[in-house]
């Protein structure tokens, strides 16, 4: 394993969600420090694992007013759906005294789906880069953002020389066509966090460690170039 990557282990969910939450906002800060002007970026995963973090970074005093979020991937949904993650972003982080944040959409009305990355692209460009904190969960299949195993542009999506930023998913396990980061965008980041539970997806996870694995995961931890923090609990 690559010495930029750091296992942390904790009991239980609780306290590593505190964990992640903590260190995500002491990142941002870090950035937020360097002026009055300095802007940060902060991408975040969708999904059920990231919520009780989004809770606790929404009651932690910062100047949320110059920061943006970004969603790693979303469903090409309107932001009112319940499987919008720009819904959970505003729901569950940008509330309480984060709510003078920003968030990136992706999803944007009256468009094509395919229309959409070359738009978000434009968008990224104009946010602090690299970005100031990565937050991304994984799935028992060894996806990460929307990059899923049966996706049939993933070798394109994980090479890390590729300029693409965005891509449009499809694959049969999801209802919805999604927009995700590529690999190449995602690594370009001062520092990512990877919260994860349970046994099955630790076990995923050291798998994906190994030489030659196939899991989509394990693009990312073999190519990561800065820190790259992994919080796990049972």
């Amino acid at each position: 394993m690559s010495a930029l990557i750091e296992f942390r282990a904790f009991e239980n969910r609780p306290e590593a969600t505190a964990a992640a939450a903590d260190l995500l906002v002491s990142l941002v800060n870090d950035v937020l420090d360097q002026s009055p002007h300095a802007e940060a970026s902060l991408v975040v995963s969708g999904g059920s694992t990231p919520g009780p973090c989004f809770d606790l970074m929404s009651a932690t005093p910062l100047d949320w007013s110059r920061v943006t979020v970004v969603p790693s991937d979303e469903r090409w949904v309107s932001p009112d759906s319940r499987d919008s993650n720009e819904r959970l972003i505003r729901q569950r982080l940008l509330t309480g005294l984060a709510a003078k944040g920003k968030v990136l959409p992706f999803f944007r009305s009256g468009l094509d789906a395919s229309q959409a990355p070359r738009l978000i692209e434009k968008d990224l460009a104009g946010l602090t880069q690299p970005f100031s904190a990565v937050l991304l969960g994984m799935g028992e299949d060894g996806h990460f953002a929307s990059l899923f195993p049966d996706f049939d542009g993933l070798q394109k999506a994980l090479d890390p020389h590729d300029k693409s930023a965005c891509t449009m998913v499809q694959t049969s396990g999801s209802p919805h066509l999604r927009i995700s980061l590529t690999l190449s965008a995602l690594l370009n980041c001062t520092h990512t966090v990877l919260l994860i539970f349970g046994e099955a997806k630790r076990e995923v996870f050291e798998a994906a460690s190994a030489d030659g694995s196939a899991y989509p995961i394990g693009a990312l931890l073999h190519e990561i170039h800065k820190p790259l923090t992994v919080i796990w609990a049972p």
